[in-house]
Formats: structure tokens, C-alpha cells, sequence
């Protein structure tokens, strides 16, 4: 039987699957180490299949404080915080029209924050039922609590000799859950162990003493590798009394795991103790970058390489994952508080953590300086991804960074990282840190002016342009006073952008073209792919779509030279647009499908999302109404899923256009009016929404098009997409769908030709005629010939 599998709990699985079934909250409560956690996953993965959008794990072990609850929940669930008064609010209406079973684990630490994320879920998100683990109950109304209780331990045998029972047999013994568990990790340990008479009596003595705390019990096992379980239990009685505490608030299960915690900690070699302590820094590490943090003092690197391996070998350390190329390891949240406590303990906190940063951020610089080169995408990706695996870490060292008198390390770590904060969508935290870190006063000067400015460009994505702005010229001025032309350059980059939000194309086009010659003095190849983009919308917002073109083609170019496929397929989603708008359709297709490819590849939902309301335009412009719909309802339900208040305003607005092309002034004025509220609560211009007010009153009388304009914009968010994604029958199909040789086949089509008559008459193959009148009911939304000739006869198209 493999390690990782669930021993024991078959029942409980099966009885909480059927409580979740029925229950919005269940509570796992339970002692550390009796195996919430693995129990809550065994349950996850049973029942995801009940839930439209399966289960999700939130993992609260690595937060610190009770205001990052709600940010843990936004990471772990793909949710961008960007646009929000509050993470809560972007988690719930992400998650409000979701079917998905949430798992919140290690909430005791954070118990009140814990417990308002579910009540505030459990209240706005009817399809979420949530399953969280914690050493108590988190008290939100209705919660069903579960205590775990421990496993099933053979019967102390001088009870048995009272009341006449046999001895205890490998098979009796076998009945028990712990003994189960204990011999399938002994087996795990050393191939070839069994249970039989010499040693039962000794197992069975083990699991009473360890009270059928899982992860004690595991502990134990792993010593049967060196050990027999005669000496297992010797030592373990020894630790017990040496390590007992008589205080009546410590729970016995607490005194019995601290116990198999010191004891298996004292069976380590010195180097091996060095080693689990200092990794209590990590959430989760490769051997290379683990071997270089701790490897100093008393622990050389080719101690610490043979220490990771035994630390495996003893199931003190866990495989975590493969990333790439590399094996990555954790340890369990038991034995890493135990390790941080050991690390306190030796008075060697400081000195890891300070080693963390400086490797951190040495590494990451590193890593930035080769992602603005040339770089194969599938290496490049590689690296984000393992950026990805390890973001708990970076952020974890961003927190510690002040404490550890390491400023500069951690400025330097969130302007090596800036790229990523992008591709990522991780303003929000990154704005943070960034916050954080220039508030303790500490840095050089020019270092603390490029982190300033990289905290202004994601701002704008952020608390909007004001706030950006502001920002932005602060860290101009930062970097000008210390020459720093790098920083300068996303400083004006910003100030191009803020200005666009402002309507103000004129100063931005200064500060857009100011940047780009920073950007190339310095030879910042991402900067000067961000001034080009700026440049770019600056001039779409005059009209002038040859400069914006010339601009784009220049990013992609750039982006093809350093091998940034995601820089380039930015570009190919914003040139597709362009295309479509010029009426080049063939290349609109590719340069989004292009787009699109990419963005699928990095799991990228916000830029999908805006990359399929280009294909819904492009469709609307090629007459394709069903096409437009399909694709722009699915912009909506993804923009809707990332979070982002203003992505679901651009969807809403797309299907006002969509309602325009569709004569249907009101519905297109209601959804303006709705995208224009979110615009509003962002503190963004509504100019695409106004826009659309202006088209509805020039067919709606005044009071019609406002009395439109508000008719949902008192309606929960949920109930107006659940409006947008219901497309009532369109008033009138127009002519202008249609190609000349759709229009040409209608006609024959109202004449009473079939197929055949209308190929020979147009010299064209059967199947050609049958497709011509496939793509001209799809546009119109027909679904017979006898709709399509009154059609026809009524808009008298000409024969």
C-alpha cells in the first residue's frame, strides 16, 4: 500500500461526503497531527465530481496575519484582487455563480478572519460549500463541526487478562486502524517488515502510547528502517517521561505529539538537525537553492546533500512536486513549526532568513537579467513556472525582508520580479510589499526609486490612475535625483498611461515618447515594450490606427528578438483588434488565434478573457451573430471568474455592442448603465458606456433610453449576468449580415429554388450552396428556408 494513502478513515470519508452533499460549511476539528488535512483532501477528491467546478484548496498554514485570510483564498482560487475594495469581495464574485467544493485548511491561527471569509461566502456564493480544517470550530452559523477523532488502538491487554479475552494475535492487532497504518510505513521503511508474534505486543504498545495521532505514528514507523519496534518502544517510553508536561490546559494528544516530535528529532545525526531547522525558512524548496541557503556554521554542502537525502528517507521531508526539471521538497506543517521552533531555539533565525533573501534575491535578479535576452520560450516558461510553485516563499521572504534588516535584498527581489507581477496579475500583493519595504525609509537611493516606480506602474491596475499618477511623478522625481534613466522610464510609462485614463492623449504622447527613449538608453527591453504599448493606445485614441499599428508591430518585434511569446501575443490580441476595426478580417483571425494560443498555455483567464471578446468583435463584424454571442458570453464568464470589476465592465459593454448590432437599444442601454456602475465604483471614465447612451437615444425617446440606462443598475452583479447571458430573439435580422453572395442565394431561396436549382443556376457545387445557406441561418438566427424567404420578401432584396 503506497505511503499517501488514507488508512483508517473509510468511514468518516463516506459519512462527509454525504454531509457535504447536503451542508454549505463543515469544520474538521482536531488536535495537530490527527490528520485533518489529509483527511479534508481524501474527501475533496471524492466529492469533486458533485460540483460543476470541483474542489479547490486553500492553504492557510503559510499566512501570517488575519488580513492576508482573504488574499490566500483569492491566490489559491486563480482570483485577481485588482480593481477591489477588498480581496473578499473579488474571491465572492468570482466564485458567486460557481458549483465548487472550497477546502480552507490550517485555520486555527487565523480562526476570526477564517470564519468571516465562509460566513461572507457561505451569505453572497449559493453554489460554494466549504470543507476547512482547524485545531477548533470557527463558529459561523450553521456550521456542521466534525471532530477527528484519533484511530482505533488495540486494547490495553491487562484489561483484557480482567475480563478473560485472548491474547493479541498479528491478525486482532490488524483490526486496529493505527497498527494498519504503523506496519504500512514500516513497510515503506524497510521492505520486508510484517507484524508477528515477537514484535505485536510492542507495536500495539506503540500506537496506545501515541494515542492513534496519525502523524506520530508515521514518525515512529519511520524508525523501524534502524529499529526494531522493541527498541521503538523503549525509546519512546523514555521521551515520553522526559518531555511529559502535568499542565491540565495542555491537551494529552499536544503532550504526545511534542514527544514524537523531540524524539524523532533526537534520532538525527547533528548535520541532519541542522539541516530540518533551517529549512523551517522554506514552503517549499529544490535541493540546489536548499543546499546553498543552510550550508554554512557546522554544516558544509556535501553534509547538507546527504542530510536532505536521509531527512527523505526518514519521511521528515516530503516531495512536494516536479517543476520542470527540478524535484521540489516541504516539510508538513506539524514538523515545521517544530523546525522553526528548533531554529529559535539554536538563535539562528536571523542568520537564515537574511541568507534566504540575499540567495532570493541574488537569484532573481539573475533570472531577470536573463529573461530580457534571448531566451527559448519553453526555458522561459519553465522559469515562470517555478516562480509559480514558489510564490508562497517570495512572498513569505517579502514579509520578512524588514525584520531581518534585509530592505535592500527585498526592493531588489520586487524590481527583479516585475515582469512577473504582470504576466501573474499579482498587483496586489506585489503593491504590498513593494509598500512595505520603502515605508521602513531603508535602500540606496536609486534602488528604492526603481522599486517606487514599479509600485506606481502596478498601482494603475490597481486603486486607478489617480493614485498611479501621483506615485509615478514621486518616482520620477526619486530617479531623476539620482540619474537613475531606467527607473525614469517606467516612471513616464506610467505617467503616459494615467494620462490616457484622463483623456489627456497630448501630455501622455510626451511621456510615452520620453520613456521610450529612457527605455533604449538603458537597454530595458520590457520597458520599452510597455512605451510602445502606451504609445500605441495613445494614438488609437486619436484616430490614428497607422501609428498605433507601426508602434504594436515595433513591441512584437522586440518580444520575438528575447524569445517572449507573452509579450508578443499582447501585442497580436491588441493588433487583432485594430485589424478588425480596419476591416481586415483574415488577419484579425490570426494575429488573435495566435494570441489566444499563448495565453491558453500559461493559464492566463484575465488575458483569455480578453482575447475572446476580440474573436465575439471580430465575429459581430463578420455577421456572425451567434458566433459574437458565443464569444463574447464566454469573455463575460471568465472575466466574471477572475475577479476583476473592470474586465467584467469591458465584457458588459461588448455585449452592448452586440445589442446595438441587434437593434435592441434597451438591452444595449442596461448594460451600458451596468458597466458604466462598475466604471464608477473603480473610479474609471465611462466613455465606451456613454457611448453606447448615445447610440440607444438616438432610436429610444429620452426617458426610454434612461429609464434603460438604470434598469439594472440596482440588481445584484449575479442577476445582471445572469441578463447579459440572455439573448432574447433579435427584432430584426439585418441585411447588412450578409455577404453579397448570401444575400444573392437568399433571394433564389425566396423564389422556392432547392439546393440543386441554386448551384446550377450559380455555377457552384451542391454542398457550396448548402453551406452559403448554413453560415446565412447562423447569422440571422433562422432555422428554415420558409423564415429566410419572408425574410428575404419583406427587405425586397435584389434578384
Amino acid at each position: 500500500m503506497p505511503p499517501d494513502d488514507l488508512i483508517g478513515r473509510e468511514r468518516d470519508v463516506a459519512d462527509l461526503r454525504r454531509i457535504i452533499a447536503g451542508t454549505r460549511m463543515v469544520t474538521l476539528v482536531g488536535t495537530g497531527g490527527i490528520g485533518k488535512t489529509r483527511l479534508a483532501l481524501d474527501v475533496a477528491d471524492g466529492s469533486a465530481a458533485s460540483f460543476a467546478d470541483g474542489a479547490r484548496f486553500v492553504d492557510l498554514g503559510q499566512v501570517f496575519s488575519p488580513e492576508q485570510v482573504a488574499s490566500a483564498a483569492a491566490l489559491a482560487t486563480g482570483v485577481s484582487e485588482r480593481g477591489h475594495r477588498s480581496p473578499e469581495d473579488a474571491v465572492a464574485m468570482a466564485l458567486r455563480s460557481r458549483s465548487v467544493l472550497l477546502v480552507i485548511d490550517t485555520c486555527e491561527h487565523v480562526a476570526a478572519a477564517a470564519a468571516a471569509l465562509c460566513a461572507h461566502l457561505i451569505e453572497h456564493c449559493p453554489g460554494v460549500h466549504i470543507l476547512a480544517t482547524s485545531r477548533q470550530p470557527l463558529r459561523v452559523e450553521r456550521e456542521a463541526v466534525w471532530r477527528v477523532p484519533p484511530l482505533s488502538v488495540p486494547p490495553d491487554p491487562g484489561g483484557h487478562r480482567r475480563s478473560g479475552a485472548p491474547p493479541l494475535t498479528p491478525e486482532r492487532a490488524l483490526a486496529s486502524e493505527a497498527v494498519r497504518l504503523f506496519v504500512s510505513r514500516a513497510l515503506a521503511a524497510r521492505p520486508g517488515f510484517e507484524l508477528t508474534p515477537a514484535n505485536t505486543g510492542a507495536v500495539a504498545a506503540v500506537c496506545r502510547m501515541l494515542e492513534g495521532v496519525p502523524l506520530a505514528i508515521e514518525l515512529a514507523a519511520a524508525r523501524i528502517r534502524v529499529l526494531s519496534a522493541q527498541q521503538v518502544l523503549a525509546r519512546l517510553d523514555d521521551r515520553f517521561r522526559l518531555l511529559a508536561t502535568d499542565e491540565p490546559h495542555v491537551p494529552a494528544r499536544q503532550r504526545t505529539m511534542r514527544a514524537a516530535l523531540e524524539w524523532s528529532h533526537g534520532l538525527l545525526s547533528p548535520a541532519e538537525q541542522l539541516l530540518l531547522r533551517r529549512l523551517a525558512v522554506f514552503c517549499t524548496w529544490s535541493l540546489d537553492k536548499a543546499v546553498h541557503v543552510c550550508s554554512f556554521g557546522d554544516l558544509d554542502p556535501g553534509q547538507a546533500r546527504r542530510a536532505h537525502t536521509w531527512l527523505v528517507d526518514k519521511s521528515l521531508v516530503a516531495l512536494d512536486s516536479v517543476v520542470g526539471s527540478e524535484r521540489h521538497y516541504r516539510l508538513t506543517d506539524t514538523v515545521r513549526a517544530f523546525a522553526a521552533a528548533e531554529l529559535a531555539a539554536a538563535g539562528e533565525e536571523q542568520r537564515v532568513w537574511r541568507r534566504m533573501l540575499a540567495t532570493a534575491a541574488e537569484w532573481y535578479e539573475g533570472l531577470a537579467e536573463r529573461l530580457s535576452d534571448r531566451l527559448p520560450w519553453e526555458e522561459r516558461l519553465e522559469h515562470i513556472r517555478v516562480l509559480d510553485h514558489c510564490l508562497d516563499n517570495t512572498l513569505q521572504m517579502l514579509e520578512r525582508a524588514v525584520g531581518a534588516c534585509m530592505v535592500e535584498e527585498g526592493l531588489r527581489i520586487c524590481a527583479a520580479l516585475r515582469s512577473y507581477w504582470y504576466v501573474r496579475d499579482l498587483h496586489q500583493p506585489a503593491c504590498r510589499a513593494i509598500e512595505h519595504l520603502l515605508e521602513s525609509g531603508e535602500g540606496a537611493a536609486p534602488l528604492r526609486a526603481r522599486a517606487a516606480a514599479v509600485r506606481a506602474e502596478l498601482m494603475l491596475g490597481v486603486h486607478g490612475p489617480e493614485p498611479a499618477e501621483t506615485a509615478a511623478r514621486e518616482a520620477l522625481e526619486a530617479a531623476e535625483e539620482c540619474g537613475d534613466g531606467a527607473a525614469a522610464g517606467i516612471a513616464r510609462t506610467t505617467l503616459a498611461m494615467t494620462a490616457l485614463r484622463r483623456g489627456n492623449a497630448e501630455e501622455g504622447l510626451g511621456h510615452g515618447r520620453e520613456a521610450l527613449r529612457l527605455a533604449i538608453a538603458s537597454g530595458e527591453r520590457f520597458t520599452e515594450i510597455c512605451s510602445l504599448g502606451a504609445l500605441s493606445q495613445l494614438a488609437r485614441s486619436r484616430g490614428d490606427d497607422d501609428s498605433s499599428e507601426v508602434f504594436l508591430t515595433r513591441s512584437i518585434a522586440i518580444g520575438q528578438d528575447i524569445g517572449d511569446r507573452w509579450c508578443v501575443a499582447r501585442c497580436l490580441n491588441a493588433l487583432g483588434m485594430l485589424s478588425t476595426r480596419r476591416g481586415d478580417l483574415d488577419a484579425a483571425a490570426r494575429q488573435l488565434h495566435d494570441a489566444l494560443q499563448v495565453f491558453v498555455e500559461m493559464e492566463l483567464v484575465p488575458d483569455i478573457a480578453r482575447c475572446t471578446a476580440g474573436l465575439g468583435y471580430l465575429d459581430l463584424v463578420r455577421g456572425d451573430v451567434s458566433g459574437a454571442r458565443r464569444q463574447l458570453s464566454a469573455g463575460l464568464r471568465m472575466s466574471v471568474a477572475s475577479g476583476r470589476r473592470l474586465a467584467v465592465a469591458h465584457a458588459l459593454e461588448a455585449l452592448g455592442d452586440l445589442a446595438v448590432a441587434e437593434e435592441q437599444p434597451e438591452r444595449a442601454a442596461s448594460l451600458a448603465g451596468s458597466g458604466a456602475l462598475l466604471r464608477e465604483s473603480l473610479g474609471v471614465p465611462a466613455v465606451h458606456a456613454e457611448a453606447l447612451l448615445a447610440e440607444a437615444r438616438s432610436v429610444l425617446s429620452d426617458d426610454a433610453a434612461e429609464k434603460a440606462w438604470h434598469a439594472w443598475r440596482g440588481l445584484p452583479l449575479e442577476q445582471v449576468v445572469e441578463n447579459a447571458l440572455y439573448f432574447p430573439t433579435p427584432r430584426k435580422p439585418l441585411p447588412s449580415l450578409l455577404t453579397r453572395r448570401e444575400k444573392e442565394i437568399s433571394v433564389l431561396v425566396s423564389q422556392g429554388l432547392s439546393n440543386r436549382q441554386i448551384a446550377d443556376r450559380l455555377t457552384i457545387s451542391q454542398a457550396t450552396a448548402a453551406r452559403h445557406i448554413a453560415n446565412i441561418f447562423r447569422k440571422l438566427l433562422f432555422t428554415s428556408r420558409s423564415q429566410l424567404a419572408e425574410w428575404a420578401r419583406e427587405h425586397r432584396l435584389d434578384p
